[in-house]
């Protein structure tokens, strides 16, 4: 089969297309026949080799939806037909998501929503459960301003698209360009550069654009997310300075593609390229601007 690997650190040019053994179930695991892989900020920072991988060369990859093929032993949610979504940490297990095949740990996996293209959902994973479990980190009763950097990006729209569904009034930093974008989305409010935030004038920033400096917009006391490690700011004023990492949730992305059958969440795909196409699909996220996910497909 088909796989996007990494065999050493470097530009875009360094992924490249092998032929690996097709997986096999193990107890517990599904064997799903992929539809589309997602490319994330952290499959760019592996490839730099800013976040060293486990084990050289790897599949890359976090994200994927596809079809279950077959099941292992102790299999009690899905069944051979069934459309799935997952996330699937590279780190953790030493090895992506970007091949035609991959076995996968049933408790990662939901339903893919019905009402979506199942290509298209691979969009979903990844940047809906970051988003989700970073405004978890406000508290349930969180009610004050919010800010969100990044607001028209694939989580930084999740998080406007949720926040909203929180009943919140989330404003965006994004460009000028895309603050219509961010306003359908759910922003009440679009900034950018050219018309910054206030400062001090929100109660917590969730950074999804690894912007420090918009820590200036935070009142004294408030609350700073970073959701991009690399680019965290010092902590000033008494703003209390988080970094929060994903954690994959099976169960919890069900629950999320639920709402996109319900019609409260929508995807975004930006790019649709074969894994031939995997150091292009980098550089496109690498040159930043990009507005919803890009997608690998394993059929040119």
């Amino acid at each position: 089969m088909k796989a996007v690997t990494l065999e050493r650190y470097g530009p875009p040019e360094v992924l490249t297309v092998a032929e690996l053994d097709e997986p096999r179930p193990a107890a517990g695991e599904l064997l799903v026949q992929v539809a589309a892989a997602g490319v994330n900020p952290v499959d760019l920072a592996v490839r730099r080799g800013e976040i060293p991988a486990p084990v050289l060369p790897t599949v890359v990859g976090w994200d994927v939806s596809g079809t279950v093929v077959d099941v292992g032993s102790g299999v009690t949610r899905f069944r051979a037909g069934d459309r799935v979504i997952a996330a699937r940490s590279q780190l953790a297990t030493g090895v992506g998501v970007s091949a035609e095949y991959i076995a996968l740990d049933e408790d990662l996996a939901a339903r893919a929503p019905e009402n979506t293209p199942l290509r298209d959902a691979a969009a979903l994973p990844l940047a809906a459960l970051t988003a989700e479990q970073a405004l978890s980190r406000l508290g349930t009763g969180f009610g004050g301003r919010l800010l969100i950097s990044g607001a028209a990006g694939a989580v930084g729209g999740h998080l406007v698209q949720l926040a909203a569904l929180r009943g919140l009034r989330p404003a965006g930093l994004a460009r000028p360009s895309d603050a219509h974008t961010v306003t359908v989305l759910g922003a009440q409010e679009v900034f950018s550069d050219a018309e910054p935030p206030p400062a001090g004038s929100f109660d917590a920033v969730i950074d999804a654009a690894g912007r420090p400096r918009t820590i200036g917009a935070v009142r004294e006391g408030g609350r700073f997310i970073s959701l991009t490690p690399f680019a965290v700011p010092e902590a000033e004023r008494s703003v209390d300075v988080e970094i929060y990492g994903v954690r994959t949730d099976g169960r919890m992305l069900d629950g999320l593609a639920r709402q996109v059958e319900a019609g409260k969440l929508a995807l975004r795909v930006a790019h649709v390229l074969p894994f031939e196409d995997a150091a292009r699909a980098h550089a496109l996220l690498e040159a930043g601007g990009t507005r919803g996910k890009v997608l690998l497909v394993p059929v040119s």
